[in-house]
């Protein structure tokens, strides 16, 4: 199994255009150092973490890797209940670049749309990251500036103010309320007032029937924001210990609820003389940016004088977005009537099904005290919470080499893995105070292959001021903005100066690893300011970035992140640049388009130093363990020199587009190309060549219900075209209902590989099986596969050359989230 390993680092080696050859991490030249955030120590995942932090309307997700990875596409490209997302390992992941074990990672954070992860390889040299999530979301997808990581915003349809990641559109939001009691005989007016004195909050009674009974809910809301909703549940847990937070599931009958007793604007029948209508787009923007300032009387007075127009192209958008202003300025009066004359006017519209969820919310509110938004009035008093998860899980990996009585095998994984997420939370009546450690520990049970380890991705204690707009944190923590430095230990301090312009700084000591300890050898500081938004559709931000190793500049840079986001596109704009080195680390333009053919096409342009340009790159290659060291052979000028010619520059360039076939059918195609340069030879270590233009066209065919209602296949044909090799892969991945919430998913792919570099032509098998279950707080997963490889002689050669490699795999998880 083992030369056949080789064979397979070898390929994605020459593939990638390794740095001085795989063999500069300790592949067939003899073992040196591992570079900063390098592969290969035992027990260490590739997938570091992933972490999940709700925000208001939006939820952030950051994935740290161990090691580069490039960003070839994902698939759906912005909209869905989950995202596969395709990468190519860096030359930096020598570790990983054979048969990798799936790996079920735990979602750490605070953030409940993400429902699950996995990470896994078909194709040796690339991985497949699969994130699920509650329901179908839009999200946008970036990697973070040192190749090292990924970040996606899920976008749940408000906007606001958002420090630090991408901006979702004006859309009405989520119906937010809680629930404080259920009784299946109604509910005393007297109650009703009472919760809502209690909480500060409208309440009214809302009737469903559950089983054939009809049941009364004592509710309080609805509420703009989830964390508005999750302060106002705090406040009730006391005295409504049974109290749950209630999201969009209002079920009455619209016919049956109480008019307004107000009048819609567009009701009294004015019309205004007709405007251009770039003016009316403008007064639109306009009131979108007054809303996203919470300047409702402003952002009314502009709806208005649409709302007194004739009948135009996306007048509807006017109509919706005033009942949602009337709703945030706590005129719930006026916010049913604007609802329901939208209903009226379009009752089949793009926006109808959302309007009739935020009007069933309205509709039985029984009192007028307004929704007061994220800032306004506190928890009465202080309240503490308590969340978190945990994670058990086991993986098994065997190798085989050849077949028959002269096949050899070996255990190659045999591993548990623990791991635990607990966050606590005081809600003051002006502070926040927040606690989190998220752990683990794995146990290897496979002699001399390295010991067990435990790793650390979060400690820390955080302060939140909601009265002046400051927070503050310090421990272990996750950073994937300012200068993209992941994980570290030390302090962030973030404020807002005002609705439009947040400010926030952070230093302290690098770790690369979630298995790495506290170090003082490299410390950095960063500041960030971002302005927005702008317009209501862009996002500004800025940082500076210094980083010291052994008192020596290891990374100076400035970068920007500008970000556009409107209903149906969206752009973003990334850059790096180091100013010591005087180099462009990095640069990145994405951005994605739908069509009125229900077409979305994308395309994603990145131009990078690979690994990300540092000082400690002169280290690749040497015997020499540390800088400090390597003093001792160069001098200052020598090491920078020494760091850019171990730095390799790549382009990649990908184009996407997703279209519905009916109701039923998806197809998605991405066409990509990647080139990685060459690197000189200086320093005692030897040039290496580009890899040239690697070619990838990829199809995917998905489709739902076809066997039985609800399950899910995705039929996929990949072709991939380089000077060195070709590839052509086919597959099949499904998703089946069996009992209850069990979920059943086989999985089959097959690539032909031609490589001469490998000895001739190869044929993978990989037939999967994947189960899950997943409860009301507990999820359980089981997955195993068995991947074959077949290896045939090149002409001239002896059938007995042919050689076989099997690598059979198990992997389960269990988590818990309390």
């Amino acid at each position: 199994m083992r030369a056949l390993a080789e064979g397979w680092r070898a390929r994605a080696c020459a593939l990638l255009g390794a740095l001085g050859g795989c063999g500069l991490w300790g592949l067939g030249q003899g073992a040196v150092p591992l570079p900063p955030g390098g592969a290969g120590v035992f027990g260490s995942q590739l997938l570091q973490y992933v972490e999940a932090q709700a925000g208001d309307g939006h939820t952030d997700v950051s994935a740290q890797f161990a090691c580069t990875v490039i960003y070839l596409g994902n698939t759906p490209l912005n909209h869905g209940s989950s995202t596969l997302i395709r990468l190519r390992l860096g030359a930096d992941c020598t570790g990983f670049l054979g048969a990798l074990t799936p790996e079920l990672p735990l979602v750490g954070g605070s953030g409940e749309l993400v429902t699950g992860a996995r990470l896994e390889s078909v194709v040796p040299g690339e991985v497949m990251l699969e994130l699920r999530f509650a329901r179908e979301l839009d999200f946008v997808i970036a990697p973070s500036s040192d190749g090292r990581g990924l970040r996606l915003r899920l976008l749940s349809g408000t906007r606001g103010k958002q420090s630090g990641g991408y901006v979702a559109e004006v859309e009405a939001p989520e119906g937010y309320a809680i629930n404080l009691s259920s009784s299946q005989q109604k509910i005393d007016p007297q109650a009703v007032q009472a919760a809502a004195s209690a909480l500060g909050a409208p309440a009214y009674v809302s009737e469903t029937d559950v089983e054939g009974e009809h049941w009364y809910r004592l509710r309080v809301g609805p509420f703009s924001t989830r964390r508005e909703a999750q302060r106002v549940l705090q406040a009730a847990l006391g005295q409504y210990p049974r109290a749950w937070l209630a999201i969009n599931d209002e079920s009455a009958d619209l016919a049956a609820t109480e008019r307004a007793s107000v009048a819609s604007v567009a009701a009294s029948g004015a019309v205004d003389a007709e405007l251009p209508q770039e003016q009316r787009v403008q007064l639109l923007r306009d009131a979108r940016a007054a809303l996203a300032q919470r300047q409702y009387a402003q952002a009314v007075e502009l709806l208005t004088h649409l709302l007194r127009q004739g009948e135009y192209a996306g007048r509807e958008q006017a109509q919706e977005l005033i009942g949602l202003v009337r709703e945030r300025a706590g005129q719930l009066a006026h916010a049913k009537a604007e609802y329901e004359e939208y209903l009226r006017r379009y009752p089949q519209g793009p926006a109808a099904e959302r309007v009739r969820a935020r009007l069933l919310a309205l509709a039985a509110a029984s009192q007028s005290v307004p929704s007061s938004g994220e800032f306004a009035q506190p928890a009465p008093h202080s309240q503490w919470s308590m969340a978190g998860s945990a994670s058990v899980g086991y993986q098994y990996g065997l190798d085989q080499l050849g077949s028959g009585p002269g096949s050899t095998s070996s255990t190659s994984l045999n591993a548990a893995l623990l791991y635990g997420d607990l966050l606590v939370r005081d809600h003051g009546p002006r502070y926040e105070f927040t606690g989190r450690v998220d752990s683990g520990y794995t146990a290897n049970f496979v002699p001399n292959t390295g010991g067990s380890q435990d790793q650390t991705t979060a400690a820390y204690v955080q302060i939140d001021d909601r009265t002046l707009g400051w927070s503050a944190r310090a421990g272990r923590q996750s950073l994937a903005n300012e200068g993209s430095i992941g994980l570290f230990d030390g302090l962030y301090v973030g404020y807002q100066l005002n609705p439009k312009i947040s400010l926030s700084a952070a230093a302290g000591f690098p770790a690369y690893t979630n298995y790495s300890a506290v170090s003082s050898n490299q410390k950095f500081g960063t500041v960030q300011a971002e302005f927005g938004p702008y317009r209501g559709a862009w996002i500004f931000d800025g940082y500076f970035y210094d980083e010291l190793n052994a008192g020596a500049t290891e990374r100076r840079s400035v970068g920007f992140e500008t970000r556009y986001s409107m209903p149906g596109r969206s752009a973003m704009l990334l850059a790096d640049y180091d100013v010591d080195f005087q180099q462009l680390n990095s640069a990145t333009l994405i951005g994605n388009l739908g069509t009125a053919e229900h077409w979305i096409v994308g395309f994603y342009a990145d131009h990078r130093r690979s690994p990300l340009l540092e000082l400690s790159n002169a280290l690749l290659g040497q015997n020499a363990p540390d800088l400090a060291v390597l003093e001792t052979e160069f001098t200052p000028s020598q090491i920078r020199q020494l760091a850019l010619d171990r730095t390799a520059t790549s382009n990649s360039l990908t184009l996407s587009a997703t279209h519905a076939l009916g109701a039923r059918w998806q197809f998605i195609t991405d066409l990509s190309a990647l080139e990685l340069s060459g690197t000189p030879a200086s320093g005692g270590v030897a040039a290496t060549a580009s890899t040239g233009l690697d070619k990838t066209i990829s199809l995917q065919l998905s489709g739902s219900s076809l066997w039985q209602a609800g399950d899910l296949h995705f039929f996929g044909l990949r072709y991939d075209n380089s000077p060195e090799s070709r590839s052509t892969t086919l597959s099949w991945d499904a998703r089946f209902v069996l009992h209850g919430a069990w979920r059943f998913g086989p999985r089959f792919s097959i690539e032909q590989l031609s490589d001469p570099a490998l000895g001739g032509s190869q044929w993978l098998y990989l037939p999967e099986l994947r189960g899950d279950w997943t409860g009301r707080r507990g999820v359980f997963e089981l997955i195993g596969g068995y991947q074959v490889q077949q290896q045939s002689p090149l002409a001239g050669q002896l059938p007995a050359s042919t050689q076989d490699a099997r690598h059979l795999y198990v992997s389960a998880a269990y988590r818990l989230r309390f």
